[in-house]
């Protein structure tokens, strides 16, 4: 009798427990994955509030937003806005809504 009642025991246990990881984790807020443009592409107008990228491949081109919580860099150097230039190499990592640039690392156009 002792041994079926630990016998129950140990597989309802082994029923349940990898379930609550599962249940946990299902409730915890999901974040959509940042995307990064390849350096291949090359900024082609940079906005006041925006940069326009031309996109290698597929060629096509997107518009970023840039805030005040966008991390720029040009060549490994913190920059601004104002330093970014047309023809510069960036890779544009974008915030959750795709839209919104969370990081551009930008670098100085070859010559």
């Amino acid at each position: 009798m002792k041994k079926l009642l630990l016998l129950a025991i140990f597989l309802s246990a082994t029923l349940f427990l990898p379930a609550a990881p599962a249940i946990a984790k299902s409730k915890s807020k999901k974040t959509a994955p940042a995307v990064t443009v390849s350096t291949s592409d090359k900024i082609s107008a940079v906005h006041l509030t925006s940069i326009t990228v031309s996109v290698h491949s597929p060629a096509s081109s997107k518009e970023y937003k840039v805030t005040p919580a966008t991390t720029i860099t040009v060549n490994g150097q913190p920059k601004t806005l104002k330093d970014l230039a047309t023809g510069m190499e960036v890779s544009v990592t974008t915030a959750p809504d795709g839209a919104t640039a969370a990081t551009i690392d930008a670098k100085s156009a070859k010559k």
